[in-house]
């Protein structure tokens, strides 16, 4: 599916090796992005689907919906990437940047 979870991402700069160095003393996370489905989002973000019951993989007890994950990759990135927008006319391309800019008025 391409689907990441953000706060893992960003958390692989703090653990540390076996010697105390982390990726993170060697390197800067600058950006983190995400690529919105601009043909599929607006379904994808009203579904309940849960992201278990897609066979994304989940630890033990998460519930969470592919919505609420959807919602996380956007608040948590300071790039966001719409793709597929040729797919859209030029009304649903600009709801979707405004629900975007909603989301995430900084990225």
């Amino acid at each position: 599916s391409g689907v990441s979870e953000p706060l893992p991402v960003a958390e692989t700069f703090t653990f540390a090796d076996a010697r105390g160095t982390s990726l993170g003393d060697v390197a800067r996370l600058d950006t983190l992005a995400t690529v919105v489905d601009g043909a599929h989002f607006a379904d994808e973000l009203y579904a309940a689907d849960r992201l278990r019951g897609r066979g994304w993989g989940v630890l033990e007890g998460d519930e969470r919906t592919v919505a609420q994950l959807f919602c996380d990759q956007l608040e948590f990135a300071n790039v966001i990437v719409m793709n597929k927008v040729d797919l859209l006319d030029a009304g649903e391309r600009s709801r979707l940047r405004a629900l975007l800019r909603r989301l995430n008025p900084t990225a």
